[in-house]
């Protein structure tokens, strides 16, 4: 029996999954409660390892229309005096492509019109999920649910899954608030959805005291063993106080005229990022295509041993609350390094185009800092892995989806902890404050040998995947791409 998934909430990544089972004949249906693709604004970067991957999904023309190549990024401090470059410029020969630049809408407008319209339904606010014995037709507690964690920084594929021992065909069933419901052998979900809190809230209901078998790969950890859903859900809930907290307000503008930036008219996107040694603020902005720039404003928050910071009230759980406070502190004194100011930037920005999200130390195990466009390539990468994984299933009994995240665990797990590593210890590097960091800065981004920096990004982009049920298209790099491992075709 083929499997049928259930995706909620559109994203990067749900609506990339959504595009692979499209193209491999996976029964799919993609639920949204919005009346429209709710992507957070602001921009993204596509990087060789996702570009073939994404050619053989027929996005290239689409992405080449949309995005402008990164030849480079300037890193300068808040006074505009340069720091150094990350040059770019020779990826399209090592790698085959350019890293590209767009916004995220853009990015989940283009696959939308490439899904089947009965297959996407707007509207669908979850009222409640069960799991049922497709065999029986009674609600039990096998079954399994999946979470994309997503949470603004595009971040990786974040699975719990949760199932009795047997043999059993499981199965889920999603009521929604308007009386319709829909069913299927798998229910994957970005975290924002709210499918993960009602799953949590749920679970006591179904196990009924029950043994459970969990699988996390949350930490890249394989906790298996007897337990319960009260157990589960303390190990998703952690209410320690963060020791460092991140905001990111981010956005994009109206079309702007390049009369006013003339940096508007490079058929390159003008990437700056901005460090400010003498807050706790940093910035960066980008030129999109239209005439349009991207924007991040990111505030770090270190805080006590006590928990509190030394000069507010922050950290702010309500991310409304922190995006009004960032705006208001984007004064004429921040400029902005494609001209003009920071604040000129927002006002030029819709408020609809503006979102927030925040990012803290307790999550950062699993989650991807929002740097230099890695979270959206791992958690298309991450899209990939579990596409691959439901296309190779070979019938839908609880051992055969056990051994197929198995699978896809051993694949992802020591790349997604290394891709956290890299982001987080970049971030540390760009923003970290005071004269010891900024000297190390100094000597890290200007006086790193040539050859190590090639070696370190030969070894990042040699792996460019591609999915291994469609046609593969050519890859034009001068590095050859490493070899997949090897996965079992749907049979």
């Amino acid at each position: 029996m083929a499997a049928k998934v259930l995706i909620v909430g559109m994203d990067v990544a749900t609506m990339t999954l959504a595009l692979m089972l499209e193209l491999a004949g996976v029964d799919y249906l993609l639920l949204e409660k919005s009346d429209s693709v709710p992507a957070v604004a602001g921009g993204m970067s596509l990087h060789p390892t996702v570009l073939p991957l994404l050619e053989q999904l027929s996005l290239r023309d689409d992405l080449l229309f949309f995005s402008q190549p990164m030849e480079q990024a300037l890193v300068l401090d808040s006074n505009m005096e340069y720091i150094t470059t990350y040059d770019w410029s020779d990826r399209r020969i090592r790698y085959g492509a350019w890293s590209r630049f767009m916004t995220r809408p853009e990015y989940c407008s283009v696959i939308l019109e490439k899904l089947t319209e009965s297959r996407v339904l707007f509207n669908k606010d979850i009222a409640s999920i069960s799991t049922i014995d497709c065999a029986e037709g009674n609600k039990r507690a096998e079954g399994l649910h999946l979470v994309i964690d997503d949470g603004r920084q595009d971040s990786m594929l974040d699975i719990d899954i949760s199932m009795e021992k047997g043999e059993a065909q499981g199965g889920v069933t999603i009521e929604c608030t308007d009386g319709s419901s829909y069913t299927g052998h798998l229910l994957v979900a970005d975290i924002e959805s709210g499918v993960d809190s009602k799953v949590i809230s749920t679970g006591s209901g179904w196990a009924q005291g029950g043994q459970q078998e969990v699988y996390s790969v949350n930490h890249g950890a394989h906790a298996k063993g007897p337990t319960n859903a009260s157990a589960t859900t303390a190990s998703t809930d952690d209410t320690s106080t963060p020791r460092e907290v991140h905001y990111h307000v981010s956005g994009v503008t109206e079309a702007l005229d390049p009369q006013r930036i003339p940096l508007l008219r490079e058929d390159t996107t003008q990437l700056r990022l901005v460090m400010d040694g003498r807050s706790s603020l940093s910035w960066w902005v980008a030129t999109l295509v239209d005439h349009r720039i991207a924007w991040q404003v990111t505030q770090r928050i270190r805080l006590s041993d006590k928990g509190q910071h030394a000069d507010s009230d922050w950290p702010l759980e309500d991310e409304e609350a922190a995006k009004a406070s960032i705006l208001s502190q984007m004064s004429q004194s921040m400029m902005c390094p494609l001209g003009g100011t920071m604040a000129q930037i927002a006002q030029w920005t819709s408020p609809s185009e503006i979102s927030c999200k925040r990012w803290d130390d307790r999550t950062a195990p699993t989650r991807v800092v929002p740097i230099l466009g890695q979270a959206a390539d791992e958690s298309i990468l991450d899209a990939l892995s579990l596409a691959e994984a439901i296309v190779a299933l070979p019938s839908t009994r609880l051992t055969d989806i056990r051994e197929a995240f198995a699978r896809y665990r051993k694949e992802r797990t020591s790349r997604r902890e290394a891709a956290i590593r890299e982001s987080q210890d970049l971030y540390q590097l760009l923003n970290a404050k005071g004269a010891m960091q900024k000297a190390y800065r100094t000597v890290k981004l200007n006086y790193t040998p040539k050859c190590a920096q090639e070696r370190r990004m030969d070894e990042k982009y040699s792996y460019r995947p591609q999915a291994n049920f469609l046609h593969p298209v050519p890859d034009y790099g001068q590095i050859q791409p490493v070899h997949q491992h090897h996965r079992s075709r749907r049979p």
